[in-house]
């Protein structure tokens, strides 16, 4: 079981790894705005050189991600999200909770469709619709869980239900 589910991520990955870039749009950059990243963790900070690449798209699916260091001290360390869209709600289901399973997610309510918490990683992940939000915030040995949360309160009304 766990090995399909290997299978599973790694055939996502390398698909979205070999597919198309989109034309110079990065979504999530503009889901988590440098001015919500600086308000969620109360100080400045600089954006990711990535959060200029293009996103990741084949076909109906594509990943875009984001992240944001505390200026002056990235060990500190920042927010960032990690968008997937799938081709399918039932798609992203199953991805979303294969995940789940293989990294001990914990439920956390009141987010998306579904939402679990991952110790290692930091993450909180969330489900919408076709969309799954992989969101941190905090270091990787120090997660701030409620950065997290505003994080997904914040973006979860830019995400489309599809």
């Amino acid at each position: 079981m766990k090995n399909s589910i290997i299978g599973t991520l790694v055939a996502v990955s390398l698909l979205l790894g070999a597919s198309a870039l989109a034309d110079g749009v990065n979504k999530a950059s503009t889901i988590l705005t440098q001015t919500l990243a600086e308000k969620v963790l109360g100080k400045p900070v600089e954006p990711s050189a990535s959060n200029k690449e293009a996103d990741t798209v084949n076909g109906k699916m594509w990943m875009s991600r984001a992240s944001y260091s505390i200026k002056d001290d990235a060990l500190s360390g920042g927010a960032g999200v990690l968008i997937r869209h799938a081709g399918s709600k039932a798609e992203a289901q199953g991805i979303f909770n294969s995940s789940k399973s293989t990294f001990k997610g914990v439920t956390v309510p009141g987010f998306g469709d579904a939402a679990y918490r991952t110790e290692k990683p930091a993450q909180l992940n969330v489900l919408k619709g076709s969309t799954w939000l992989i969101i941190s915030c905090g270091s990787f040995r120090s997660a701030d869980k409620s950065g997290q949360e505003n994080i997904a309160r914040a973006i979860l009304p830019k995400i489309a239900d599809n």
